[in-house]
């Protein structure tokens, strides 16, 4: 299929409470959102028979035979980063719309409350928020099969979470559950290092970058900016 080159513009869908805000040619408005709807509901039938993957915190090591696809890969990527499925939901779905428009067009950036799947022809730059201060901007490298970045603004588990958070992982689900990975390692002694070493270790995550408080580390080919 031929790819668009003609100057993208923006648009929103909605899959049920979330609300992908996306950055390509709105021609493919309505089928982004069939699209989207298409795989919602197969993470629905799959999480109706087998409930433990919408809740399990934990790994999963059984899967069905007759499991689609994209479930799957969700259950691979969350073992890979030691976490369970229910993580990985939000980055699925803005990877499988990313992945979609990607077929046609050549750059495309499909964003949902943190999560990014970008797909752009040169370097990109993202602004990563942070408590008590200006926001970190890091450069993304280009990848001809889309980059998937999960942002956090201290969403910990009561309340000991980031001050601010980025990963970039090659898919958007991988690095969701890594974020989640993040969040578990960081209320333990010595966490803030244990965080960095965690992210050097999840196969498929680039790097990212954790900030507590004053402290800002960066862990594997991740790069700060002006």
């Amino acid at each position: 299929m031929k790819r668009l080159r003609r100057r993208p513009k923006s648009f929103d869908i909605q899959v049920q409470d979330l609300t992908l805000h996306i950055t390509a040619s709105d021609d493919y408005a309505e089928e982004s959102r069939a699209a989207a709807l298409g795989f919602w509901e197969q993470l629905q039938s799959y999480g109706l028979r087998f409930p433990e993957f919408r809740q399990s915190k934990r790994p999963l090591t059984m899967v069905a035979a007759d499991a689609p696809e994209i479930v799957k890969e969700m259950l691979g990527s969350a073992a890979d980063a030691g976490v369970g499925p229910m993580f990985t939901f939000r980055g699925a779905v803005v990877d499988q719309v990313g992945r979609f428009l990607s077929e046609s067009m050549s750059e495309v950036t499909v964003a949902c409350d943190g999560d990014y799947f970008l797909l752009a022809k040169k370097r990109l730059r993202l602004g990563v928020k942070r408590h008590g201060g200006v926001p970190i901007t890091v450069a993304i490298e280009p990848d001809p099969h889309g980059v998937g970045v999960s942002t956090t603004l201290g969403r910990g588990r009561g309340g000991e979470g980031p001050d601010g958070l980025a990963v970039i992982a090659q898919t958007c689900m991988l690095a969701d559950a890594a974020a989640a990975g993040v969040q578990a390692v960081l209320p333990k002694p010595g966490g803030f290092d244990l965080a960095l070493r965690y992210l050097q270790q999840v196969r498929g995550v680039q790097g990212g970058v954790i900030v507590v408080g004053d402290r800002i580390g960066v862990a594997g080919a991740v790069e700060i900016t002006e």
